[in-house]
Order: C-alpha cells, then sequence, then structure tokens
C-alpha cells in the first residue's frame, strides 16, 4: 500500500503514512509467528 493512500480509521479518513505514524506496525514475536495478526481495521475492497 502507498504511504499517500487513503484509509477509513476510526479518527475519520487519513493517508496511510499518518496512520502508521499513529500505529506502528509491531513485528510478530517468536510467540506469536505463523499466527495471523488481527487488522485493527477493517479494509473495504471495491469489488
Amino acid at each position: 500500500m502507498s504511504d499517500d493512500a487513503i484509509i477509513q480509521t476510526p479518527d475519520g479518513p487519513m493517508t496511510w503514512a499518518e496512520w502508521k505514524k499513529k500505529n506502528p506496525v509491531q513485528l510478530p514475536s517468536r510467540r506469536t509467528k505463523g499466527k495471523d495478526l488481527p487488522n485493527k481495521i477493517k479494509r473495504t475492497t471495491d469489488g
């Protein structure tokens, strides 16, 4: 996803770069390795 993409967040639409600053993506720890981490944001796909 490009940093200038607009995403929907609970705080309203913002760019992906802005959201990443507020919500740093955590690298999976060894304990959760191999598991699907839950997405905080429901991404809507334009079908």
